[in-house]
């Protein structure tokens, strides 16, 4: 009895490859068969189910702008190009799409936590979230929430949330609340508290430097009003060794708008 070795070459590469024709035909049959039956219509999506912190994101925007662009059925979505959809929905910081049986897609949102407007110095270009990244909306929405005005170069949008951050804590023995920051093309930064005086408080390039001008200037703010009565309308804290102040409505005797304080033994002074 013969076996497979003892066939010629020549027939046993001619079975091996009608064997591995067949095999590759069954494979293509399988394959085009798979995937007609995974694009019929009985597997379209039922039902999306929206998740998360939805304040800002209506059920028209998603509809709209959102659910009529998922393409495919539940099987051949591409959850990637999905996640990608609804994260250009305004209000939406990111968006993670999961496939839920049966026949659903689940989308959790994370929305958008606005910290302050944005400018670059000519127009209001959108938003700056907590994370101090940039992001767009509709300004009519957003008209009637009471936060601060960033301005600066554009880029600057992180350095300038940071400023914030850092200011806001500086603030706290002042109870000064910031309405405006301003982040100048030269570096220079300034700021106007609500309610209160603006501070043009200098480049940070020397970030020490900028901190010992700050400091001495909150520790001297609130001795300066008592010792004349008057609270301070804006603040030029650029001097090295001192700090300049406008106070409101100043008729005192011998100080004058523009009067420079300077700390000498211990206290605040004016020197004209």
């Amino acid at each position: 009895m013969s076996t497979r070795q003892d066939l010629p070459l020549d027939i046993r590469l001619m079975n091996f490859t009608s064997g591995a024709l067949v095999l590759v035909f069954l494979l293509g049959a399988l394959l085009v068969s798979g995937n007609w039956f995974l694009r019929q219509p009985w597997w379209a999506i039922r039902s999306v189910r929206v998740e998360g912190n939805l304040q800002h994101v209506s059920a028209t925007a998603l509809r709209g702008e959102a659910l009529s662009r998922l393409q495919g059925n539940w099987f051949t979505v591409n959850l990637a190009t999905a996640q990608n959809v609804f994260d250009q929905v305004p209000w939406v910081r990111r968006a993670m799409v999961q496939r839920v049986w049966p026949l659903s897609l689940l989308v959790t949102l994370e929305s958008q936590k606005p910290l302050a407007f944005w400018s670059d110095g000519t127009t209001t270009a959108g938003l700056v979230n907590t994370d101090g990244d940039l992001f767009e909306v509709n300004l009519g929405e957003v008209q009637d929430m009471h936060l601060p005005r960033f301005e600066g170069p554009a880029g600057s949008e992180q350095r300038v949330s940071r400023m914030y951050a850092a200011l806001v804590q500086d603030f706290v023995p002042m109870r000064w609340k910031i309405l405006a920051l301003n982040l100048g093309t030269e570096g220079n930064w300034r700021v106007q508290i609500d309610g209160g005086p603006s501070l043009d408080l200098g480049s940070d390039a020397d970030a020490q430097a900028f901190r010992q001008r700050l400091q001495r200037f909150l520790a001297l703010a609130r001795g300066v009003q008592t010792h004349y009565g008057r609270t301070i309308e804006s603040a030029d804290l650029r001097y090295s060794n001192g700090f300049a102040v406008r106070l409101q409505g100043v008729d005192a005797p011998g100080v004058q708008p523009g009067t420079t304080m300077k700390k000498q033994q211990g206290r605040a002074t004016g020197v004209r």
